[in-house]
């Protein structure tokens, strides 16, 4: 049985390729990935990043080491899916919107219909 990594992209939507399969990794949402595609594709359980930030095109020379390491930090990986929390929505009471006041008559007093 294969194990899988939950990956959660903060940043921007990023697309990578592992063995001919495409993971798209969306703001803010949850993607199980295989294990393998996840060191493939970020390196995950290697302490050097170097090789994976080059082959992701976040770092072409080594000053862009500190902005590809941002750009990661912007990831979060998990062995286990995140919780789902199911609140129940409050009761709201509802309230008619408020009626829009009539113009004034250009001479700064408004004049006020009453509502029937």
């Amino acid at each position: 049985m294969s194990q899988s990594v939950f990956v959660t992209n903060r940043g921007m939507k990023h697309i990578s390729r592992y063995c001919g399969q495409n993971y798209v990794f969306n703001t803010n949402e949850e993607v199980e990935i295989p294990l393998e595609a996840a060191k493939h594709i970020f390196g995950y359980g290697d302490d050097n990043k170097e090789p994976y930030f080059v082959r992701l095109g976040w770092m072409k020379i080594s000053t862009d080491f500190d902005k590809a390491v941002s750009r990661l930090s912007e990831f979060t990986f998990s062995s286990e899916p995140a919780k789902k929390v199911h609140l129940s929505a409050p009761v709201v009471e509802r309230v008619a919107a408020p009626m829009p006041m009539p113009r004034g008559n250009g001479k700064g007093v408004a004049k006020v219909q009453a509502l029937q």
